[in-house]
């Protein structure tokens, strides 16, 4: 599963404001997911989809950010995920403080953010 490179992706998109990318990397995922988790589902597939489907709902202004962290805590399969390098807690603070950073500075609330930084000209 490609967690990893569409959690890269979406946490760049956000960091520089192009919530519609990282939505559309999400929307695809889920489509997908969703079609393999129909036909034979995994462990993995179905934590993977509830990650991307708490991080639409941040997004999209349904839930905050600690609300969120709640959520992925919940799901007990997501470390072992993210354990590639033996830091999957290192990458889960990295990415909250990330969006916390992000979600501020561009005030999203999906479809509606101000992909310039608040209080820019």
């Amino acid at each position: 599963m490609p967690l990893i490179s569409d959690l890269e992706i979406i946490k760049s998109a956000i960091i520089y404001g192009d919530i519609e990318d990282a939505m559309s990397v999400i929307r695809k995922r889920q489509e997908s997911l969703s079609y393999y988790i129909k036909r034979n589902p995994k462990e993995k597939q179905i934590t993977y989809s509830k990650f991307l489907k708490s991080l639409e709902s941040l997004l999209r202004g349904e839930s905050n950010l600690d609300a969120f962290r709640n959520e992925v805590a919940m799901l007990h399969g997501l470390p072992d995920l993210l354990d590639m390098t033996g830091d999957a807690g290192e990458v889960l603070e990295s990415f909250f403080y990330m969006l916390e950073y992000s979600l501020d500075r561009y005030d999203v609330r999906y479809p509606e953010y101000d992909g310039k930084r608040c209080d820019d000209k």
